[in-house]
């Protein structure tokens, strides 16, 4: 299994996050939830459709000037060339879902293009990273199909999220292994969700999707005059006597999660090599699916070409000149998004080994503002600290009630580990309420904490003489006191009430 090269495209789908669709003014929430009385309802089939996304006669489409802003300025975050002029095109082909039997696309004049991604990645011959380039080719802007569900052995069509703009990331084949196809993906996540912040990027959710191309060539080490690796089939390998062989494409669809996405390529690249001595004298494309139930591939179809698609220039959308768009804006904005938040926490004395793990992540920043802003200022390097140890902001969003709450436990040392608690029982997939109530069970009882802090007031009788003469900082010293005596099982709240009154 030795002796190959793998090369392998990506094709990312990233549904961008506006108030409407693509064409028309329907909202754009195919994957959100209603809220009533704080019960989470599926949005009903069907509901969010007009004559527009349902493809009927007549009905014309008007571009989301939002989205192709959006789309401009993820290219220039990804260093992409934005041309003078783009413009949309139509895409033929035929699948229940798409209303209109075409798709509005992009074809030969995209948004952006063009781009490149640099990539720290493990050296194989060291311990030290190398850095690569991962050039993009194009980034362009379309409308996603519909969903079809497939149940009690029968098909139904879902058009809500027929419609939504979808905007595409394609790479050149730069990438070299399925973990570098991972790593590229998780990076590209954190920048149109924490930088340009135009989609939530959930993979969970579909708002992040992905179809991979790989292939491998054949190497061999050619005899000693000539130094070393050669590929089969190129310029180099010509050489050797072996036959030309080129290697059949697999492209991978719809791929969202990157567990799955590394696995399904592992698979695909341990079948091209192992089949090596059956490959086709001729350049084969085929589109597979990957079973994550069984972790195996299996083959759909035949690969279509472009011509397959009969695209031409979408007669009812004009072209799109970039000069209606404030580029330099639209580059400093993504740029200032960043330091802003850097400037933030630099001044709040936030060290700096837990900024950039926290502004990297739109989830965490938002948290960590939340709470320090419950807490206070002076205890933002330990909110930091918190989040960057177990990073509960990725996963879980928190009312104000909930934030005010996990902000209590973060104002005195000893009650810290109660908050490390919570966010354990949280991410353990129990809800707020069952957390608190589970720390709160082991937390000190009223009775209890009245005997501590009577205690604590006789053990330190200076201390309480200057309080009341009016050194009142040194409530906080008592509080500190008292917990401490408690080994960290008071409620720090209930502590405040009962010291209050005994003072």
């Amino acid at each position: 299994m030795k002796n190959f090269k793998t090369t392998i495209g990506l094709e990312i789908h990233v549904q961008l996050a506006t108030k409407s669709k693509m064409f028309c003014r329907c909202d754009n929430q195919s994957f959100a939830e209603a809220t009533d009385d704080k019960q989470s309802v599926a949005i009903k089939p069907n509901t969010l459709v007009c004559p527009v996304c349902l493809g009927l006669p007549g009905a014309l489409p008007v571009a989301n000037k939002t989205a192709i802003e959006w789309t401009i300025k993820t290219g220039l975050a990804l260093n992409c060339e934005i041309p003078a002029t783009a413009k949309f095109d139509r895409k033929h082909y035929f699948y229940p879902d798409l209303p209109k039997g075409y798709q509005i696309s992009q074809y030969d004049e995209p948004f952006a293009s063009r781009g490149w991604l640099k990539l720290k990645v493990k050296s194989e011959k060291s311990t030290v990273e190398d850095e690569v380039t991962i050039r993009l080719n194009r980034i362009h802007l379309e409308e996603d199909a519909g969903k079809l569900i497939h149940k009690n052995g029968t098909s139904l069509v879902d058009l809500n999220r027929a419609g939504t703009p979808l905007m595409e990331i394609v790479t050149e084949p730069d990438i070299t292994s399925p973990a570098m196809a991972g790593d590229f993906l998780r990076k590209l996540q954190k920048i149109v969700r924490d930088v340009v912040e135009v989609s939530e990027a959930s993979m969970e959710k579909g708002h992040l999707r992905c179809d991979a191309n790989i292939s491998v060539r054949k190497l061999q080490v050619p005899s000693t005059q000539y130094r070393g690796e050669t590929e089969i089939g190129s310029e180099l390998g010509t050489r050797n006597s072996e036959p030309i062989k080129m290697s059949q494409i697999i492209e991978i669809k719809n791929l969202n999660s990157f567990r799955f996405i590394e696995k399904a390529l592992t698979k695909a690249e341990e079948k091209l090599k192992s089949e090596y001595p059956a490959w086709p004298a001729k350049l084969t494309k085929e589109t597979w699916g990957y079973n994550s139930n069984n972790d195996s591939i299996y083959l759909q179809r035949a690969k279509e070409e472009a011509a397959d698609y009969r695209y031409f220039p979408e007669p009812d959308l004009p072209p799109v000149k970039s000069a209606e768009f404030d580029l330099d804006k639209l580059k400093e904005l993504t740029k200032e998004n960043m330091e802003v938040k850097v400037a933030k926490l630099q001044e709040m004395e936030v060290p700096n080994q837990y900024i950039a793990a926290i502004v990297s992540n739109r989830g965490d920043f938002e948290l960590f503002d939340k709470l320090v802003s419950e807490a206070g200022i002076e205890y933002a390097p330990e909110v930091a600290r918190l989040l960057v140890q177990k990073s509960f902001g990725k996963t879980t969003d928190f009312s104000d009630r909930e934030i005010s709450e996990l902000a209590k436990l973060v104002v005195t040392d000893t009650s810290k580990k109660n908050l490390l608690s919570a966010i354990k029982f949280i991410l353990s997939g129990k809800s707020f309420d069952d957390a608190m109530s589970e720390i709160n069970q082991n937390q000190t009882g009223e009775d209890e904490i009245l005997k501590i802090v009577e205690k604590v007031l006789i053990d330190n009788p200076a201390e309480f003489a200057r309080y009341k003469v009016g050194e009142k900082k040194l409530f906080g010293f008592f509080v500190g006191a008292a917990i401490r005596e408690s080994k960290g099982s008071a409620d720090p709240q209930l502590v405040n009430r009962i010291l209050k009154e005994k003072l």
